[in-house]
């Protein structure tokens, strides 16, 4: 797809054309003042960058610009449908501008309080609680009626405080086994069974192992939490607070310390990369990795995905987090261009899009109609990644949730350098998270 800006024409106009045409007033500079902490002290360095991308989304009537942050054969996938859309309906034109998950949610805050941004926003679930708290988006109640809602599942409108900010087009992110299918016959059902698996397919020559059992990105607490699950554990309350220095977690890190130093199952450290290339070379027999990689992975004929193991010692299976994905609507939009804006979700969230997708990066969809076709219910891969989202636990909407991994990242991976014990690790993320958040929220 070319590539173009939201200035247009593929061209970057300049700063003062993008900048708002009246100076800030003191409804907007208190909207600012809502933002955290931490996007107050960005926003005077920040501020004139994004407006730099930006176009005030009622200066083009027949034009619709979406910020996304998809990457790899989503962002493929996601071009083609752009494209598409574009060919069928010529007087209108959808542009889609990629942003790296961290700058988008940054940029978009920032440029909607000025009056610019783009009409659209893709993004996880987790977006919603600062977005709407921050007030740069409009719930989709004012814009379309109940009967749209009631095409999708309760999970593809995402709510919070009782209003529908978010309008989904998948669920995913959940974490599952991936399992090669040469070197695993059955895969393991519990903890207990992945640890003896785990010892038989470790391959060791002498003081080297040419192959793992299992390997996947540990260094990073999103693909962690699936064990932290398994013992019982979560990562805040229902009021958002914090919940890390507990039994739970020093049981799943020590689990998880063992798996590489006493079992010798899992490599030294992983990153998401070496890990990805540990198990394309057949250095290891499994890895946990979500729907984004399954097809570079083979599935479903060189690999097959599995359930996370049950911790039999709890009875409670590993759970995976899960999010919803979808469009949030700038604030700006006008109301003369919410004709031309459902045009858009209707086909960006219609059901041959959806499916389209499920079929291509196995996720499941959102709509009624999609869940029940025979392209997905008789599709086993999708059946089965189904089947672990039922065993997976939603992706907390709450405005605290980036400051509780912040708190845990630094702690959680100095238990794997020696630096913690996980006795420690848990008291030290826990005071982080806490600091965290009264640093950064009002």
């Amino acid at each position: 797809m070319a590539r173009d800006t939201a200035c247009g024409n593929g061209k970057l106009a300049s700063m003062h054309a993008c900048l708002p045409a009246r100076p800030v007033d003191d409804t907007e500079r208190s909207e600012m003042m809502r933002l955290p902490k931490i996007f107050q002290r960005a926003a005077a360095g920040a501020f004139l960058l994004a407006c730099a991308a930006c176009t005030p989304p009622r200066e083009a009537p027949d034009r619709l610009v979406i910020w996304h942050q998809k990457t790899g054969a989503e962002r493929t996938f996601f071009e083609k449908a752009v494209a598409s859309y574009n060919r069928q309906n010529p007087g209108e034109r959808v542009v889609a501008l990629y942003r790296e998950g961290e700058e988008l949610r940054n940029s978009f805050i920032i440029a909607a309080v000025a009056g610019q941004g783009p009409d659209l926003v893709f993004g996880p679930s987790d977006n919603v609680a600062v977005f709407a708290g921050t007030r740069v988006i409009r719930p989709w109640d004012a814009v379309v009626g109940p009967e749209f809602f009631e095409r999708f599942t309760a999970d593809g409108i995402v709510r919070w405080e009782g209003q529908p900010w978010m309008v989904a087009d998948q669920i995913g992110n959940q974490l599952m086994l991936v399992y090669d299918r040469q070197m695993v016959e059955r895969p393991p059902d519990t903890l207990e069974e992945l640890v003896e698996l785990g010892r038989k397919l470790t391959l060791r020559r002498g003081d080297q192992v040419e192959r793992y059992a299992l390997t996947w990105n540990y260094a990073e607490p999103y693909f962690f939490i699936p064990f932290l699950t398994g013992f019982g554990g979560w990562i805040m309350d229902d009021e958002g607070r914090p919940t890390l220095d507990t039994p739970e977690m020093r049981a799943a890190l020590q689990f998880v310390l063992d798996l590489r130093d006493k079992h010798g199952v899992i490599p030294r450290y992983e990153d998401y990369n070496t890990a990805n290339l540990m198990f394309l070379r057949k250095r290891a027999a499994m890895i946990i990795n979500g729907p984004w990689a399954w097809s570079d992975y083979g599935v479903p004929e060189r690999s097959m995905l599995a359930l996370l193991p049950l911790n039999t010692g709890t009875g409670l299976r590993c759970r995976p987090v899960i999010a919803a994905k979808g469009y949030c609507l700038n604030v700006n939009t006008p109301p003369e261009k919410f004709a031309l804006v459902r045009r858009v979700l209707d086909f960006f969230t219609g059901e041959d899009v959806q499916l389209a997708m499920a079929q291509r990066l196995f996720t499941t969809p959102t709509l009624h109609r999609a869940l029940e076709s025979p392209a997905f219910r008789g599709n086993a891969v999708l059946q089965m990644a189904l089947e672990q989202s039922k065993n997976a636990v939603p992706m907390p909407i709450d405005a605290k949730l980036r400051y509780i991994w912040d708190g845990i990242r630094g702690p959680y991976r100095r238990v794997f350098t020696g630096d913690l014990t996980p006795d420690e690790a848990a008291r030290q993320m826990q005071r982080e998270a806490e600091r965290r958040i009264a640093e950064a929220l009002p």
